[in-house]
C-alpha cells in the first residue's frame, strides 16, 4: 500500500474515531440529563444502516466516515409534542444546556488522557535530545550550542527526547527574549546555553522549529551507497546501479549521503563527475543533475538516488513507559502541557506574535498521521491524543457556532438572566462561519504552500 493511501487511511480513521467520540459527550451527557435524542450518527451522507433503541433514539451508520452528528429533541427544529416538552433541548435549565455542550471538548480530553495511558503503558521510543550540526551564524550557533551537546532541559523543563525539546520551543512561539537550555557536552561536562529569540522568525523557507534555530538533530551517519536507482531519472541514464558506492565527486573524496547530496543540490543542470565502487571495481561517471524546485522556488539539482536509512542506535533512544497508575499520572500531565501549549500558541495567534503560516490544514494533518502509523501504533496514539485535544481546546474557543460560541450564550443567560436574542444568535453565527471559512482556507493554502516549497 503506498504512503499517500496510508496517510489518507489514517487520517479518515483519526477523525472518524476523534468527532465520533466528541459527539458521544453531547449523546451521553444528554440523555444522562433527561434530553431526548432523537438521532446519534456515525458518519455524513448515504446511510448505510441504522436502528433504533427502547427511547426511540435512531442510530445511523453513515457513508462518509469523516466524523458524526447528534440530533436533540428541540422546539427550535421542528414541532414537539406536548408530552415531549419537558425534554426538549431549549426547555431546559442553562446548566444543563451548559453541561450537554461542554461536555464534546471535554470528552476530547478524556480521550486523549486514555490515548496517552495505552502509550505509557505499552512503552513509546523517543531520540535523546543530541545535536547534530549547528548552522552557522544561526541564533544557536550564536549562543555557543555546539554539536554534540545534549539538551537537558528547555527553560528548565526536563527534556528526556527531541519531542519534549520541540514542544517546550512551540511554546515559545512569538517570543523575543532568551530560549534557556541546560546542555551536557560531548567531553560530559554541564552548562547552561541561552539562546537569543530576538531575530527569530519561522519562514516558508525554514518552516520547522529546530531548523529555524539553526540546530538539527544528531543521525547515525549514512553511507554513501546507493539503495534505489529511479526510473526515468539522470542517474538512471548515466548508468547508476543499486549497490553503488559513491567514493568521489568531482575529486573531492565523499565519506557520507549528505555530503553528496549537498553536491548534486547545489549543481542542477552541471556536469558532475563521480567515481564510484562496484563490487571490486571503481568507476567514473560523468551526469548532470536536472533542475528540482525547492524552498522558495530555488531551483536544486535532483539526480535520481535513493539510500537505505539506517537504523539509530540504541544508546540515542530513550522509551517511556510506565506502570497503570504512573501512566494515569503521566497522562494526564501530558495533556494538562498540551493543552496550555495550545491555549498560548492561539492567544499569539490572536494578538499577532506567531503567524498565521503556523495553521495546518487536512494535508499536513494527514501527512502527521501517516507518519505516525508507519513508525508504529504507538505513535499513532500520541498523533490521536494530540489531535483530540486540538480539537478540544479550538471547539472551545468562544466563537459563534463552535461549541464555545454556545458556551458563551449560556454564560451571558445565567448573567443576564434571559437568553441571548435570536437575532444576535444569528448574527453571530454568520460572523462565526466566515471567520471559520476564512481560517479553514489559509491552513490549506498553508498546506499547498508547504507541499510545492
Amino acid at each position: 500500500m503506498s504512503t499517500i493511501l496510508i496517510a489518507i487511511l489514517a487520517f479518515i480513521i483519526a477523525i472518524g474515531v476523534l468527532v465520533t467520540f466528541h459527539e458521544f459527550g453531547h449523546f451521553w451527557v444528554a440523555r444522562k440529563l433527561g434530553v431526548k435524542v432523537l438521532k446519534f450518527s456515525v458518519g455524513f451522507g448515504r446511510r448505510l444502516f441504522s436502528w433504533k433503541d427502547k427511547a426511540g433514539t435512531e442510530y445511523v451508520v453513515a457513508m462518509l466516515p469523516l466524523g458524526g452528528y447528534v440530533k436533540m429533541l428541540d422546539e427550535r427544529e421542528g414541532n414537539v409534542a406536548e408530552a415531549d416538552l419537558p425534554h426538549a433541548f431549549n426547555r431546559k435549565p442553562v446548566w444543563v444546556r451548559f453541561s450537554i455542550v461542554a461536555a464534546g471538548p471535554i470528552f476530547n480530553f478524556i480521550f486523549a488522557i486514555f490515548a496517552f495511558w495505552l502509550m505509557f503503558m505499552i512503552g513509546l521510543t523517543g531520540t535523546i535530545p543530541v545535536v547534530g550540526e549547528v548552522q552557522p551564524q544561526s541564533i544557536a550557533a550564536q549562543s555557543g550550542l555546539q554539536v554534540g551537546d545534549q539538551i537537558l532541559a528547555v527553560d528548565s523543563i526536563e527534556t528526556r527526547t527531541w519531542a519534549s525539546v520541540f514542544k517546550q520551543i512551540m511554546s515559545r512561539l512569538g517570543d523575543t527574549d532568551y530560549l534557556h537550555f541546560d546542555v551536557k557536552t560531548a567531553s560530559g561536562d554541564t552548562k547552561a546555553v541561552s539562546l537569543n529569540l530576538q531575530n527569530w522568525v519561522i519562514s516558508r523557507e525554514k518552516p520547522d522549529l529546530l531548523d529555524s534555530l539553526g540546530i538539527d538533530a544528531y543521525h547515525t551517519p549514512i553511507p554513501p551507497v546507493i539503495y534505489s536507482v529511479m526510473p526515468d531519472e539522470p542517474a538512471e541514464k548515466a548508468g547508476f546501479l543499486p549497490g553503488d558506492e559513491i567514493i568521489s565527486v568531482n575529486g573531492h573524496p565523499i565519506s557520507n549521503w549528505r555530503e553528496f547530496t549537498e553536491v548534486i543540490e547545489k549543481s542542477p543542470q552541471q556536469s558532475i563527475t563521480l567515481v564510484i565502487k562496484r563490487q571490486d571495481s571503481h568507476k567514473t561517471i560523468v551526469f548532470a543533475p536536472r533542475v528540482n524546485i525547492g524552498a522558495n522556488g530555488k531551483q536544486i539539482g535532483f539526480a535520481g538516488l535513493k539510500v537505505k536509512v539506517p537504523e539509530l542506535s540504541d544508546e540515542y533512544k530513550w522509551v517511556e513507559r510506565f506502570d497503570p497508575w504512573h501512566a494515569m499520572i503521566a497522562s494526564f500531565q501530558k495533556t494538562g502541557q498540551f493543552i496550555s501549549v495550545t491555549l498560548k500558541l492561539i492567544g499569539k495567534m490572536i494578538v499577532g506574535d506567531v503567524s498565521l503560516y503556523n495553521l495546518s490544514g487536512p494535508i499536513t494533518l494527514a501527512q502527521g498521521a501517516g507518519i505516525s502509523v508507519l513508525i508504529g501504533f504507538q505513535q499513532y496514539l500520541n498523533y490521536l491524543a494530540l489531535i483530540s485535544i486540538s480539537l478540544g481546546v479550538l471547539n472551545l474557543l468562544p466563537i459563534p457556532i463552535l461549541d464555545g460560541g454556545h458556551l458563551l450564550y449560556y454564560v451571558i443567560e445565567i448573567f443576564t438572566g434571559k437568553p441571548v436574542s435570536e437575532k444576535v444568535q444569528i448574527l453571530g453565527y454568520k460572523l462565526g462561519m466566515l471567520l471559520l471559512i476564512f481560517l479553514i482556507t489559509v491552513a490549506f493554502y498553508n498546506d499547498l504552500l508547504r507541499m510545492f516549497t
